[in-house]
C-alpha cells in the first residue's frame, strides 16, 4: 500500500470519512474483535506482509491499522521476526469485498531470523507502550530506513540508542533524545553508526561502520596528546590520533572507522605525558 505524507493523509482520511458513517469506520481491533472482518496474515517476503482480509457485513467498512500495530510470527516451526507498523494503513471495503492489502513493517526481534515467503502472521495486536510511543513519532518525524530500524531496536531488543546514527547527525539526534527519554536514560556521548545487513537465510548481521564523538579537553598549557582505544582487557587496540591540544581550544572530535571491531566494551582515553584528559567507555 503506498505511504503518504502523514499531511496529506490527514486531509485524504478527513475526505473520505464524508462518504462513511460513523458507524462504517473501525479500527482493526475492533472489526477482529467484533467479527466484521476475516482475515489472514502471510510474508510475502522480507518484513512485507500480504493481508487478505474480507467484509462480512452488509455495509462498507473502513478499517484502520494504526501505527504501532504489532504482527506477531506465527509459523510453528520457526519464530521469526515480529513485524512493527510505523504508519497508518486504511483498508477501504465495499459490502463482501474481499482484498489483499500489502503492509510493510520493521523488524522488532534482533536476535530472531527474518521471515521467508508464505511465513504466517498472526493478525496483530497493539504492540507495548514505548514501542506504540516511537511508531507515533517515526510517523510524524520520518527518517531513513536504517536510523528508524536501530531507533525501534534499542527499544525491542534494548540495543545501544548510541547506534541511532544518521550521515545528518542532527536528525538523529533528535530521534536519539527522544528514545533516550523513553528508556530514562541519559544521552549517550558518542554515536555509532552500524549497518543491518539480512542474509538470504534472514539472519541479521548488524555491521559496526564509524564511531563519532565530541570531546571536551580543557588544557592549561600547549601540549601533545594522544587518543586512542583499549578494550575490555585493558589492550591498545587502536590509535585514533595524535595532536597539539592549545589552552584557547577545548573541543575535539573523534571520528574513526570501527569496521572489524568485535562487540563489546571498549574505552576512549585521551592522555598526555602519562595523564588521563579523557576517558570514557563505549558498545559495540
Amino acid at each position: 500500500m503506498k505511504t503518504l505524507n502523514p499531511l496529506l493523509l490527514a486531509i485524504a482520511l478527513s475526505l473520505t470519512l464524508t462518504s462513511f458513517a460513523k458507524k462504517n469506520i473501525v479500527s482493526l481491533k475492533i472489526a477482529l474483535e467484533k467479527k466484521l472482518i476475516s482475515a489472514k496474515a502471510t510474508c510475502k517476503g522480507g518484513l512485507n506482509l500480504n493481508y487478505s482480509v474480507q467484509n462480512l457485513t452488509k455495509d462498507s467498512l473502513m478499517v484502520i491499522i494504526p501505527v504501532g500495530w504489532r504482527f506477531n510470527s506465527n509459523d510453528p516451526k520457526n519464530d521469526y521476526q515480529d513485524i512493527l507498523v510505523t504508519k497508518t494503513d486504511i483498508i477501504v471495503l465495499k459490502t463482501k469485498e474481499y482484498k489483499n492489502v500489502d503492509i510493510k513493517g520493521y523488524c522488532c526481534e534482533l536476535t530472531k531470523n527474518g521471515p521467508i515467503k508464505g511465513a504466517p502472521y498472526t493478525l496483530g495486536t497493539l504492540a507495548d507502550s514505548n514501542l506504540v510511543h516511537l511508531a507515533r513519532y517515526l510517523y510524524i518525524h520520518p527518517s531513513d530506513q536504517n536510523t528508524e530500524q536501530h531507533a525501534i531496536w534499542a527499544i525491542s531488543d534494548k540495543e545501544e540508542t548510541a547506534n541511532i546514527a544518521h550521515a545528518n547527525d542532527s536528525i538523529a539526534d533528535i530521534i536519539r533524545r527522544f528514545v533516550a527519554i523513553l528508556k530514562n536514560e541519559p544521552l549517550p556521548w558518542y554515536t555509532l553508526v552500524k549497518k543491518a545487513n539480512v542474509s538470504q537465510t534472514g539472519t541479521i548481521y548488524n555491521i559496526p561502520i564509524k564511531f563519532k564523538a565530541d570531546i571536551n579537553v580543557p588544557v592549561t598549557k600547549n601540549c601533545y596528546s594522544y587518543c586512542y582505544i583499549v578494550n575490555s582487557k585493558g589492550e591498545k587496540i587502536s590509535e585514533i590520533f595524535g595532536k597539539w591540544l592549545l589552552p584557547e581550544k577545548t573541543d575535539y572530535k573523534a571520528i574513526f572507522n570501527v569496521a572489524g571491531f568485535k562487540k563489546g566494551d571498549y574505552t576512549l582515553i585521551m592522555e598526555t605525558e602519562g595523564l588521563k584528559l579523557f576517558e570514557k567507555e563505549f558498545k559495540i
